[in-house]
């Protein structure tokens, strides 16, 4: 090396390489007097010499640092949380990390030169391949989202970024590709979606508990009004029981004595007016040759009348049950009805009836005269049993027919402007102490029960 006219360019390396010199090898008494001088140039030859040995030790340091980051990125890259792939314009693997290896299911080397879609659900192929087609033909970055094969049965759910780029001097395009498994994504958004569901579903239920609570004391409160209208009710109910019971009983006491009233005087006046005809028509007193024959149709519509009345004033007043007869009472309604109707009666009672008191006997004679004239104006019945009997201490009246039937409930709440309606025979047995019951259906006809205590 020959040396220049110039001299040495004073840099820090020559500096520090001087000094280095310097120490290792102390300077010698010769003068340099001149650029040819070859101590000089020994000098310069060393100086250079400890320049190159510091500038490889600063190589040798680089290099480590370069190594020990290039270990850090390989760690950063390989060990990331999302998976890192590279593929060329045939969608085919160029280089991937270690956690796409582990998302794709193989081992990174097996990868290498394998075509992505395949690893991709059945369904989501041909969008992928559309995605990535698109993503070559752009300048930019874009994602969507796709399933990745687990399992013949199993998948996840992956977010798919893709960026297209070139390398320095590789004409190829190749796209930079991330994929992230969003699987718990998915699930915490499912999860905060049922959340959601769940926590509107508790506020409607909170309000509707709300609601109900509200409504709950409405219906406390209703209730307690309530109870209190139904023992309001029923106050009235047993004042109007005890006011029907003394209606009945005057109008009882009332129809005894219409009925020994109108037996009396009209008896006693038809009966003197018949007399009378008779006693004319045997003086024959008058010339007319018509007059017996007129005497005679009109004793004959006296005695029609007389009937009808004595008929009228039975329903008012019973005779018989003056002398404690009701059964032969109860066979004259029978043998009445059958006469007026044609329907066969039968009727069957224990004697000890006769011993009932009178409250009772003439109850059992009204429900049973009612009962059998609503079967003689409503039921077109053919037969009627009357039947008394008494067990464990009850009488027990049934009145059946087969007539049609009828709806117990509807003339029990509006009864028929009757003397003796439904409900009237009902009080009629309450007032007696007993209970009432009414069975009616179509083709099985009426049943009239009534339970009377003996006590």
């Amino acid at each position: 090396m020959k040396p220049t006219d110039k001299k040495t360019a004073d840099t820090p390396m020559r500096r520090a390489a001087e000094k280095r010199l310097a120490k290792t090898k102390p300077p010698t008494d010769a003068l340099i007097k001149t650029e040819t001088d070859t101590q000089r140039i020994l000098h310069e030859l060393q100086v250079h010499q400890v320049e190159l040995e510091m500038q490889n030790e600063e190589l040798f340091s680089s290099r480590e640092t370069i190594e020990n980051l290039l270990g850090k990125y390989s760690d950063l890259y390989d060990f990331a949380p999302v998976g890192y792939l590279s593929i060329d314009e045939t969608c085919t693997i160029t280089n991937l990390n270690l956690t796409a290896a582990s998302l794709l299911g193989d081992d990174r080397d097996k990868l290498i030169d394998h075509n992505l879609p395949r690893f991709f659900t059945p369904d989501c192929r041909p969008g992928l391949l559309e995605f990535l087609k698109h993503v070559f033909s752009q300048d930019e970055g874009h994602a969507c989202q796709a399933k990745l094969l687990r399992s013949k049965r199993d998948s996840i759910d992956v977010n798919v970024y893709a960026k297209p780029t070139t390398f320095e001097g590789n004409t190829k395009k190749i796209c930079q590709i991330v994929i992230a498994d969003i699987t718990e994504l998915k699930q915490a958004q499912e999860s905060g979606r049922k959340l959601e569901i769940a926590t509107a579903t508790n506020q409607a239920l909170q309000a509707e508990i709300q609601d109900r609570k509200t409504l709950e004391k409405e219906l406390r409160k209703g209730e307690l009004h309530l109870v209190h209208l139904l023992n309001e009710s029923q106050e009235m109910h047993s004042q109007l029981q005890r006011i029907s019971h003394k209606m009945l009983s005057a109008q009882e006491e009332g129809r005894e004595q219409l009925g020994k009233e109108m037996h009396q005087l009209i008896s006693t006046a038809l009966t003197r007016l018949n007399q009378t005809l008779s006693h004319l028509q045997k003086k024959e007193i008058l010339n007319d040759p018509n007059l017996p024959e007129t005497i005679s149709k009109t004793r004959k519509s006296l005695k029609q009348a007389i009937q009808v009345v004595q008929q009228s004033a039975s329903k008012l007043k019973l005779t018989e049950l003056d002398d404690h007869k009701l059964i032969p009472a109860l066979r004259k309604l029978i043998k009445t009805l059958a006469e007026q109707t044609g329907i066969r009666a039968h009727l069957s009672a224990f004697a000890e009836v006769e011993d009932l008191d009178k409250y009772c006997r003439t109850t059992i004679f009204r429900i049973t005269q009612e009962a059998l004239e609503n079967v003689a104006r409503h039921a077109q019945a053919s037969q009627v049993d009357v039947e008394i009997s008494q067990q464990a201490g009850i009488l027990c009246l049934k009145i059946s027919d087969d007539g049609k039937s009828f709806e117990v409930l509807s003339h029990t709440l509006a009864p028929e402007d009757e003397s003796f309606g439904l409900l009237a025979m009902r009080d009629q047995v309450e007032r007696v102490g007993g209970q009432l019951k009414i069975l009616s259906a179509p083709e099985e006809g009426t049943k009239i029960i009534a339970q009377i205590p003996l006590n």
